[in-house]
């Protein structure tokens, strides 16, 4: 029998770092960052809008595009998952499943009384572990991603339905529930079904959710959004295996206005984080970039980039802090992505492609697969 691989998955609110001197660091987007890692303060685009200012401006605009929600909207029917900044259900709305982010991590009699629908008590909303400012904190992410959320439209975004903003309760931000699952776990499951230690879906499948996750990115970048956080887990599969990009708590417009394109160091998930986030050096749409290749190679190889250093993530980091420019095996995977991957990752950020640029060569790909032995190469 062999043994079933698992990957080693890095939580984007992971705060600190033992190997660099403590940090702390403002910058234009109302980001603060502690640590070598950081812990993302959510801000506006514009440099002096404050949480208050943003949650009056969200409600007034909610109303004009009437996606405002009311909490009697919708049924909650289970808990899906928690983080220390959120918690998701799955509920019915109009008829249909769909998922409703929580900010904040929900004690257990919040839990029970949003799955058994009954009205929540202010004083219940969350559970507070830290003190009132990373409470707001948490709440402020949320209403960033509302915010961007409610301007983005694309089919291979997951799709905002609406949002409860009412003061003194938890804010929930309802998008359309994807049965699939995320690719992390997707990919869990099929190595645990075939009893592999290792496995990876055919070329062509690859191709396809590829070239969704870059017409996402061309998408955003398109409108100047840096998503910050690409990794498996934020890319979610329907009941077809189309794939979705979602999750854009610590997505950022790029705020040409404030400060160039300079934008908070360490922020994301460490594993699929570019050298020069980690760096605290300026960045911009290409980190998204360097994500996708990295996301690419673990498509088509079905292992975690990085694999060849070990289990711990955290050894990626010290090679970067000191230098150094490691990156994934490229003979893990099939010959006809190793070009395209290899420029996404490349150590200099302004080499790297646009999106458009790797859509262009995926399309290549896509034409000279033409057979089916080609597509298992």
């Amino acid at each position: 029998m062999s043994v079933v691989g698992t990957s080693i998955v890095e939580p984007a609110w992971k705060v600190t770092s033992s190997f660099v001197p403590q940090i702390s660091t403002s910058t234009c987007d109302g980001d603060e960052v502690e640590g070598s890692m950081g812990r993302a303060v959510t801000g506006s685009t514009d440099c002096s809008e404050d949480s208050t200012t943003r949650h009056q401006r969200l409600w007034a605009r909610a109303l004009d595009s009437r996606w405002k929600l009311s909490r009697t909207d919708f049924k909650m029917k289970k808990e899906l998952s928690r983080t220390l900044k959120s918690t998701l259900y799955q509920a019915t709305w109009q008829g249909v499943d769909v998922v409703v982010k929580c900010a904040g991590l929900h004690d257990e009699e919040t839990s029970r009384q949003l799955q058994s629908n009954q009205d929540l008590q202010p004083a219940n909303g969350v559970l507070r572990n830290g003190d009132d400012q990373e409470d707001r904190e948490i709440s402020d992410e949320l209403l960033h991603e509302i915010d961007l959320l409610s301007s983005l439209r694309h089919p291979d975004l997951v799709m905002f339905l609406g949002a409860c903003i009412d003061p003194h309760l938890p804010i929930m931000c309802v998008t359309d529930f994807l049965p699939g699952g995320d690719l992390e776990r997707y990919f869990m499951f099929q190595r645990k079904k075939h009893d592999v230690a290792t496995w990876r879906p055919g070329l062509r499948q690859v191709l396809q959710w590829s070239s969704a996750i870059g017409r996402a990115l061309n998408y955003l970048h398109d409108r100047d959004v840096v998503h910050r956080d690409l990794k498996p887990l934020n890319l979610l599969l329907t009941k077809h295996l189309e794939i979705k990009v979602s999750d854009f708590g610590i997505s950022r417009l790029m705020a040409r206005e404030c400060d160039g394109y300079s934008m908070t160091g360490g922020i994301g998930s460490w594993r699929y984080m570019a050298p020069e986030v980690v760096r605290h050096h300026a960045y911009d749409q290409k980190v998204d970039i360097y994500a996708y290749g990295l996301i690419m190679y673990f498509m088509s190889s079905g292992k975690a980039p990085f694999h060849q250093l070990g289990p711990d993530a955290e050894a990626i980091l010290r090679q970067y802090i000191r230098g150094k420019e490691p990156r994934p095996v490229l003979l893990d995977c099939p010959t006809k992505l190793r070009p395209i991957m290899a420029a996404a990752w490349h150590v200099n950020p302004a080499e790297r492609p646009s999106a458009q640029d790797v859509l262009e060569n995926l399309d290549l790909v896509q034409t000279s697969v033409s057979c089916a032995p080609c597509a298992q190469m």
